[in-house]
């Protein structure tokens, strides 16, 4: 389980470079340094993204969107989320708020607005020693193409100890967005989770907006 935060960018600072255009090479390469300097340090706190693992007591929390509901394979989808699976059955991949409730079918939150993505897993991850042993990643694009965040594994820390086959049943990943460079109007998340012990694995992606 991944108890701590991931900062990534959503803007850069171009104009910054514009105004050292009279300098002395010496002193645009210093320029060029500060202002990535600048830029990186905005880009840190515009993203926040967190991973963990529950339990099948909190199957019943997660309550399913009336609307907009697919069956796939037997997998219950919402959200519009893309998924595939191999090895793996999973009962319901969908959004939701941290009070449990339902993320909007059109997936329109509003800014510093955190929102999970619940995989409900029923059968596939192998056990070896009465542990799991996982890996989850986790990209975001903004609709230009541009990398806010890029997570390659949330679990590499827990390799030692793996989880419970009953933790293991639902895994959570979270997103929030805190702020937004103008004229951005979507993200794309895409996110994978894979069995370190066997070749069960589960991907997709979806998309979400930010209101304004």
């Amino acid at each position: 389980m991944r108890r701590g935060f991931f900062y990534a960018p959503t803007t850069r600072i171009y104009h910054f470079l514009s105004l050292t255009l009279w300098a002395k090479p010496f002193e645009m390469a210093a320029c060029k340094k500060m202002g990535f300097y600048i830029s990186l340090c905005v880009m840190l706190s515009s993203c926040e993204f967190k991973c963990s693992v529950g339990n099948d007591s909190q199957k019943d929390k997660a309550k399913t969107s009336a609307t907009q509901v697919i069956t796939k394979e037997g997998t219950i989808l919402t959200n519009n989320i893309s998924l595939r699976t191999h090895n793996i059955k999973v009962k319901k991949a969908t959004l939701m708020f941290p009070d449990n409730s339902p993320v909007p079918d059109d997936n329109n939150i509003d800014l510093n607005e955190k929102i999970w993505l619940y995989l409900f897993i029923e059968d596939g991850w192998k056990i070896k020693d009465e542990r799991v042993l996982l890996g989850a990643s986790e990209s975001m694009y903004t609709d230009d193409g541009q990398t806010v965040l890029d997570e390659k594994d949330l679990f590499s820390n827990h390799d030692s100890t793996g989880l419970t086959p009953e933790n293991s049943k639902i895994i959570k990943i979270s997103s929030l967005i805190k702020t937004e460079s103008p004229g951005i109007k979507y993200y794309k998340v895409m996110f994978r989770v894979w069995d370190k012990n066997g070749d069960a694995e589960i991907a997709g992606h979806y998309t979400f907006s930010i209101n304004h």
